[in-house]
């Protein structure tokens, strides 16, 4: 059900953004990002979930928990790298 609010929310914003960008361009950018925040608090609760089992997982296998907040962290900068290239190229063209 979550994945339906999910679509719901970037659907609505699509299609304002795209009637914003005819009369009031500077307006598009606030709709994507309110956009942006509603869908991450979404899924920020799963978000957690999969924190807590990697954790639990971790110490099953007798495994340091700062090596699994290390690697946590560091798939979160790969994502913003990411991120950030993509948004870089689309200035570019």
């Amino acid at each position: 059900m979550e994945i339906i609010k999910i679509i719901g929310i970037g659907l609505i914003a699509l299609i304002i953004i795209i009637l914003l960008k005819q009369y009031k361009p500077e307006f598009a950018v606030y709709v994507s990002l309110i956009a942006g925040v509603l869908i991450l608090m979404l899924a920020i609760d799963k978000l957690a979930g999969i924190i807590s089992l990697l954790q639990s997982l971790a110490n099953k296998a007798s495994i340091n928990t700062e090596f699994i907040t290390l690697l946590i962290k560091l798939q979160g900068l790969h994502f913003y790298q990411n991120l950030l290239l993509v948004f870089v190229k689309m200035q570019v063209k």
